[in-house]
């Protein structure tokens, strides 16, 4: 879609989140204004300056999160990448599967920047993600899939389960699972296989030549 879609849903965003003000600049209309990080008891945690900007993709895959007032370091090691200074908010594989029936700006702020910034300032007030959190990078991306799919981070099998799930048709439910573990594949790996075959072909058997290659299997 293109970015006229981004624009029309300023508005809303800024109905929700009344410090967040549309606002042209020389990249087009972006929104920007002050984030609050609240819990759930109403405790104001922090407050971050932001800008939101569209990118190639959109709705399909999450807007460019900017954190503009300097309270978090714009280096890998924050979940910023150093040469775009955009937050990274989820490893792409996840993004992706987030974003396959589209994500409006509002979504994004409620359910994807405003937990990133909450793991964030518990970061720098803890010195420590108080949800855990992915490595930056190609490594980022292995434990995504070493987390879903539960290898115990041997990584061959990893690979091969991988390449299973991009090149065969789903298993029927009373098969035996795939994995190799004997149980029925309702009761082990079938919401697992579900969930990463929507990334599509491509994506699976290139993670898996990425991560092969970084681990010295390719």
């Amino acid at each position: 879609m293109s970015n006229e879609f981004f624009v029309e849903q300023l508005a809303e965003a800024e109905e929700s989140y009344p410090k967040l003000k549309p606002t042209l600049t020389e990249a087009g209309y972006v929104l920007a204004g002050d984030l609050d990080v609240i819990d759930k008891t109403g405790k104001l945690w922090e407050t971050y300056q932001i800008e939101i900007h569209y990118t190639d993709g959109f709705p399909y895959r999450f807007p460019l999160l900017y954190e503009t007032g300097g309270k978090i370091p714009k280096i890998a090691d924050w979940h910023v990448y150093e040469d775009t200074l955009t937050c990274c908010v989820k490893v792409l594989p996840a993004e992706i599967i987030r974003c396959l029936n589209g994500i409006t700006i509002t979504e994004y702020i409620r359910k994807e920047a405003l937990p990133y910034f909450f793991n964030q300032t518990h970061r720098r007030l803890e010195g420590f993600y108080v949800n855990g959190e992915y490595s930056h990078g190609l490594m980022g991306i292995y434990q995504f899939y070493e987390e879903a799919l539960r290898t115990g981070k041997d990584v061959k099998k990893l690979l091969r389960l991988m390449h299973f799930i991009a090149t065969n048709e789903r298993p029927g439910r009373t098969s035996i699972c795939f994995c190799g573990s004997g149980k029925k594949f309702r009761n082990c790996h079938r919401d697992t296989f579900d969930e990463l075959r929507q990334l599509g072909s491509s994506v699976l058997l290139s993670d898996g030549l990425e991560i092969g290659k970084a681990f010295g299997i390719f």
